[in-house]
């Protein structure tokens, strides 16, 4: 049989279409089943962002944390203090009073505090206990304690030793709490052969125990004179330290001065005489019956 020439034309112009066809279907086939990693990982990201947000969402609507109870609160505090009831009474010389041979009198001091040290409205424990007792069986050393409910139990947020004590000159403290923005601070003042005050604040996080940090500290020698009010001429014999730096007496009373502004509030003081503070310390009876009218 003849076949003529433009038969034989007509059909390689077919194959070629069909080649090209069929190659495009395959290339298209391989792309789509060869995306990039980069790609499929941004593509899977998405998906799995939008999965977690969606979980979150659900988790925040199911997992609204529930209020405290007040009554545990203050029911673990109740039993906390009467734990530690012989230490508590054992600090027995708040107020500096000597007797006739020399000893400090005995008395019932007011060294604790229930008072909201955060602002978050959970009221925190403050009280101070006795240690490091004599062969007489007298504690000579007395520290302050701060405990915070978390997790359904008392937890010791902060601490500070040797606040008072009945060795040498002593120590006279003022804790506070400044009403405005919720800071609590302990003014310390030592005597010996430079009488020092020191201002100590406690940082609002952190690891338990949370260390105090120092602010500021004055010290002067007490044979020149005690004429240190913020008014009168700075001495020779005068240090004023911010922030662990020399400063201007007036830079140190004007920083004193801002603190002041922040309206502080005595909690707890052995402060007397003229610099006498009112605080709104409790003694150990007088806690533990506020304690328990509470949980009534």
């Amino acid at each position: 049989m003849k076949i003529h020439k433009s038969t034989i034309i007509s059909l390689f112009i077919i194959a070629i279409v069909y080649l090209v066809m069929s190659r495009s279907r395959n290339t298209a086939s391989v792309e789509k089943n060869s995306q990039s990693p980069s790609e499929t990982q941004v593509e899977t990201g998405k998906s799995d962002k939008e999965k977690e947000i969606k979980e979150a969402e659900t988790s925040s609507e199911n997992t609204t944390p529930e209020a405290t109870d007040p009554k545990a609160v203050y029911t673990a505090y109740l039993t906390l203090l009467k734990e530690k009831k012989k230490d508590i009474e054992a600090y027995t010389w708040q107020i500096y009073e000597e007797n006739p041979v020399g000893r400090h009198l005995k008395m019932k001091t007011k060294g604790i505090a229930l008072t909201d040290v955060y602002g978050d409205s959970m009221p925190e424990l403050l009280f101070i206990d006795g240690s490091q007792y004599d062969e007489e069986g007298n504690a000579i050393h007395a520290n302050l304690h701060i405990y915070s409910f978390q997790d359904g139990k008392p937890v010791e947020i902060a601490k500070k030793e040797n606040l008072d004590y009945q060795v040498g000159g002593g120590a006279v403290y003022d804790i506070f709490l400044t009403e405005k923005n919720k800071r609590l601070y302990i003014e310390q003042s030592e005597f010996d052969a430079k009488d020092t005050e020191v201002l100590y604040l406690l940082p609002t996080s952190g690891n338990f125990p949370l260390e105090w940090d120092k602010q500021a500290s004055y010290s002067y020698d007490p044979e020149k004179s005690f004429e240190n009010d913020a008014t009168s001429p700075q001495r020779s014999d005068e240090e004023f330290i911010l922030y662990d730096k020399p400063v201007e007496k007036t830079d140190y009373y004007a920083f004193k001065k801002r603190i002041e502004e922040e309206n502080p509030k005595s909690l707890i003081s052995n402060f007397g005489g003229e610099e006498n503070k009112e605080s709104s310390a409790l003694s150990y009876s007088e806690a533990l019956s506020f304690l328990e009218k509470q949980i009534q």
